[in-house]
């Protein structure tokens, strides 16, 4: 390699790191924090004055040991780049890499990048996941392509008894056949939507979900609508499928952008409670939208129910699913022009339990 004609400065060093979208962090020989990029912290959604000095495995893993196959670790006993494949326990995925840092001949500190990997390894997993259920997925659509031929025989003779037809109550009581029949094709489509990897279970906090899909959530939202955050500052552990639990939350997400006509706010927040001798972990989800009387709120976990023509109202039926397979309970509170809360209460798993 060419040697430079520039000695590149310690802030010019640093305004490099800050601008790369992999996180950096620089470590001491006993894993202390020295310095980390805006990245890392944003990542974590922790504050750069709460990272400094602490040592990673306690910050991140609430560990009092360093993890296994720490690539770090690895790097500060070999004194050679070492990398890993690292899936934290919000489901999130990442390539580390340990790099060693001398000085005269001694190793003074280690440098760690993450980048990470979470989109394509989802997207790596579900084609497996895919070709595995191929056989179970064929036999669903075949069992879907003959209830839709028979609906499709009784919408057509409903159609033609129709036609001759004059006596009011047989045509209203034909309308109504037709009603099943369209609610009935609709629910096959959506139960063929449900093509869902089996749930996994996994100690995970609740915190680092939410960071990691804020930008999906911004995505959805859009710029007129005003979005809140509020996480606890305790880790709020729960246990089940982290990317279910995304897919519940970007649901209600999706539900509150609707009921949202132009300008409004959506909150989201975290917090840990107790209700009775249970702890427990709540996930609120409230918008300042057009809301619910107590007549909707009474049917909109109901499948097929649903205000929205361009909706086959599955939505809410496939979060409480979720929700009880967690063993969660799902609250919903709405007041017509007045907007929606839903509370989702998870137990919440112990530090002293998430390592069993």
């Amino acid at each position: 390699m060419k040697t430079l004609q520039f000695k590149i400065t310690e802030n010019t060093l640093i305004s490099i790191f800050e601008s790369i979208s992999d996180h950096i962090v620089i470590l001491d020989n006993d894993l202390n924090i020295i310095w980390a990029n805006r990245v890392y912290s944003e990542r974590f959604g922790l504050n750069i004055n709460d990272i400094i000095g602490k040592k990673c495995y306690k910050l991140l893993e609430k560990k009092d040991a360093p993890c296994i196959d720490c690539p770090n670790v690895k790097a500060l006993h070999t004194g050679k780049i070492e990398n890993i494949e690292k899936v934290r326990d919000e489901g999130r995925y990442y390539i580390l890499t340990g790099i060693p840092i001398y000085e005269k001949g001694q190793i003074k500190a280690v440098v760690e990048i993450g980048k990470e990997i979470t989109e394509k390894k989802v997207i790596d997993e579900k084609f497996k996941e895919t070709i595995k259920l191929e056989g179970v997925y064929e036999i669903l659509d075949n069992l879907a392509h003959q209830f839709n031929n028979i609906f499709n025989g009784i919408y057509g003779f409903s159609q033609l008894l129709k036609n001759r037809v004059d006596d009011k109550e047989l045509l209203d009581l034909i309308d109504n056949v037709t009603t099943s029949v369209e609610k009935g094709s609709k629910f096959i489509k959506a139960l063929l939507g449900l093509k869902k990897t089996p749930s996994i279970q996994k100690v995970f906090d609740l915190n680092f979900l939410i960071i990691s899909t804020k930008n999906v959530i911004k995505h959805i939202v859009g710029e007129k609508i005003k979005l809140e955050f509020i996480l606890t500052k305790e880790a709020p552990l729960i246990k089940g499928d982290p990317m279910q639990i995304r897919e519940v939350v970007l649901e209600l997400i999706q539900n509150s952008r609707n009921a949202i006509h132009d300008t409004g706010t959506i909150s989201i927040s975290i917090e840990k409670m107790r209700i009775g001798l249970a702890e427990k972990v709540v996930l609120t989800i409230s918008d300042t939208g057009c809301g619910m009387d107590e007549e909707i709120i009474q049917h909109v976990i109901k499948p097929l129910f649903t205000t929205d023509p361009g909706r086959f109202g599955m939505g809410l039926p496939i979060i409480r699913n979720i929700v009880n397979k967690h063993n969660g309970e799902l609250e919903i509170k709405s007041k017509l022009r007045y907007g929606t809360t839903v509370k989702i209460y998870f137990p919440a798993v112990s530090q002293s339990n998430a390592s069993k």
